[in-house]
C-alpha cells in the first residue's frame, strides 16, 4: 500500500493545505483604500506646501511694491512743491535777473569787470 497512487496523493494534498495556510493572499479590499488615502494625503501636503511658498513669495513682492509706492509718493510730493515754486512769480523774476541778465524798467544793470592778476587796487 505504500506505493499505491492513493497513498502518495494524500501527503501532497496535506502539503498544499499547509502551503495555503502559510501563503499571504493579496486582498485589495483591505489595503487599497489605505494606500490610496496615504498617496492622496501626500499629494495634498505637497500641494499645500508649494502653494504656501508661492503665497509667501507674493507677500514679499507686495511689501516691496508697497515700499516703492511710498518712495514714489514722497518723490511726487517733492516734485509738486518744486513745480509750485518754479511757477511762482518770484522764482521767474529771480531766474530772469540771474541767468538771463534782465532788469526791470527804470533799473540800471551793473556788470562787474574781472580784475587783472597784475593790478594793485
Amino acid at each position: 500500500m505504500g506505493n499505491s497512487p492513493r497513498a502518495s496523493y494524500f501527503p501532497v494534498q496535506e502539503r498544499e493545505k499547509d502551503n495555503q495556510k502559510n501563503r499571504r493572499v493579496f486582498r485589495p479590499g483591505k489595503k487599497l483604500p489605505s494606500i490610496i488615502a496615504v498617496f492622496l494625503l501626500l499629494y495634498l501636503l505637497i500641494s499645500f506646501i508649494t502653494h504656501f511658498n508661492k503665497l509667501y513669495a507674493l507677500q514679499g513682492d507686495i511689501k516691496e511694491i508697497e515700499r516703492q509706492v511710498e518712495e514714489i509718493k514722497i518723490k511726487n510730493e517733492e516734485l509738486r512743491k518744486q513745480l509750485k515754486q518754479v511757477q511762482s512769480d518770484s522764482y521767474i523774476e529771480q531766474v530772469a535777473r540771474e541767468k538771463l541778465g534782465l532788469v526791470k524798467p527804470g533799473e540800471t544793470r551793473i556788470v562787474p569787470v574781472p580784475r587783472a592778476d597784475g593790478a594793485n587796487n
